[in-house]
């Protein structure tokens, strides 16, 4: 099990050196930690209060009126990009823009055509995250906007120093930055150089997660959800796709969708451990497999061998650091752990959207499928079996009348497996399965009594 850090910035560090035997520290996650526990000894304990409720939440799927349980149900976000610009180059156009708008809705509604990238191990537990960022159609005085503010500014950097240092002037106009609008109604994007010269490390991007972990209200130690420097920070020469100005790596416009993960409460998949410490640290999300520290590259490793359900380190996902080449996903519990956030924290931020539509037939059939006993007592379990010919995982849903999705679960072929149905009201539902490309082969009515 995970540990989830949500309370204060992260931010993407990039060293401007050659090394090639090690993967750069790209993100201050750690220092930043360790300065928080200074002042506050007793955070991990609290923090991880919050991590818990969440996680209790995903395993008993309780019925929360606010929580996402339809397939059909998806938050929607309005975002505004504050454009900062001292150069001609550094004031993006709005094509830059919208081209990461649009790999964020991609990534957070897994419409990446580069989810060919994910192994077959992984690919069931690929998450539509049911986010939707849109750009703010009106300013908070109700004055229409098309979600773009761009302001000159007579800073020449945000970087303090050539090793990356930065400061939060660009999220104030009195020094040189842009305000932010009311943090509690969007999500603001500062887009800024953050290139120092003759730099040795670079800062690409940083976020604020979330405060307001149970006994922390007052204490000072963090930033809460209506500070005015919530938000992303962006270096100009990574924002979106192809963008010409970007280096090698950074031309996916991977980096603007692991801050908006830290910005919904995601830490890194390897827990913020080192070479030495990392598989004893988690992430606090259980379907990102353990591993000892960050990678750079797909390299396919094992770093950490589990007890149980071992499996290799998950660097398709976005919040390892193999962003370009490598990343294509978010998981179902990190899913889960960002709606949490919005549903909890984050409360102002998303409208919900709200569209029923019907379970699609299977396209294939699902040869060797077993479900028994059907119909079954509420509160007892019920086992279903696929053929030993499959060599994969299925995604497997309990659906109810009006489209929601009550329970989720991999399920392994070959195996016999349990699913529980306590917790489930009495109803005619759907069993409905999916394989690794999400394609529903099998569909059958389900009776609990």
């Amino acid at each position: 099990m995970r540990s989830i850090v949500l309370l204060f910035s992260f931010l993407i560090f990039v060293s401007h050196t050659n090394a090639q035997n090690q993967v750069q520290d790209i993100c201050g996650y750690k220092t930043e930690l360790d300065r928080l526990v200074k002042r506050q000894p007793n955070y991990l304990i609290y923090q991880n209060a919050l991590f818990e409720q969440a996680m209790q939440e995903f395993k008993v799927l309780s019925n929360s009126k606010r929580r996402i349980e339809a397939d059909t149900l998806y938050f929607e976000i309005p975002v505004v990009f504050h454009v900062l610009y001292n150069k001609t180059a550094e004031n993006l156009n709005d094509t830059c823009i919208y081209s990461q708008l649009r790999e964020l809705n991609n990534a957070f509604r897994k419409r990446n055509k580069d989810t060919t990238r994910i192994r077959a191990i992984f690919k069931p537990i690929a998450a539509d995250v049911k986010i939707q960022f849109v750009l703010a159609t009106s300013d908070p005085q109700g004055n229409a906007s098309n979600g773009i503010t761009r302001t000159y500014t007579n800073k020449t950097t945000f970087a303090a120093n050539q090793f990356g240092t930065y400061t939060t002037n660009m999220k104030y106009s009195a020094n040189g930055g842009k305000d932010a609008w009311d943090p509690t109604s969007y999500l603001n994007f500062w887009i800024c150089n953050m290139e120092f010269p003759n730099y040795i490390g670079i800062v690409y991007g940083f976020a604020t997660p979330p405060t307001n972990a149970p006994n922390w209200n007052g204490t000072g130690a963090t930033k809460d959800t209506s500070s005015m420097e919530s938000g992303v920070v962006l270096h100009y020469k990574i924002v979106g796709r192809s963008n010409p100005l970007a280096p090698a790596k950074y031309i996916e416009g991977k980096a603007a969708i692991h801050e908006v993960g830290h910005y919904l409460g995601l830490r890194h998949v390897w827990g913020d451990g080192t070479n030495t410490t990392g598989c004893s640290v988690d992430d606090g999300i259980f379907d990102t497999p353990n591993c000892k520290s960050q990678n750079a590259t797909c390299t396919g490793i094992n770093s950490c061998t589990d007890a149980s359900n071992d499996k290799p380190d998950q660097t398709e996902n976005y919040m390892d650091y193999a962003l370009d080449g490598c990343a294509a996903m978010y998981t179902q519990q990190q899913a889960y752990m960002m709606q949490f956030v919005l549903n909890k924290l984050r409360t102002g931020l998303p409208y919900r959207i709200v569209k029923y539509d019907t379970i699609a037939e299977p396209v294939a059939p699902l040869a060797g499928f077993k479900m028994y006993p059907n119909p079954v007592k509420a509160g007892d379990n019920f086992n279903v079996q696929i053929s030993s010919q499959y060599n994969t995982y299925f995604a497997t849903s309990i659906i109810d009348a009006t489209g929601k999705e009550v329970y989720k679960r991999s399920i392994l072929a070959n195996k016999i497996h349990s699913i529980e149905t306590s917790g489930i009201a009495a109803a005619v539902y759907f069993l409905v399965v999916r394989d690794s490309e999400g394609r529903i082969v099998y569909r059958k009515m389900l009776l609990i009594l």
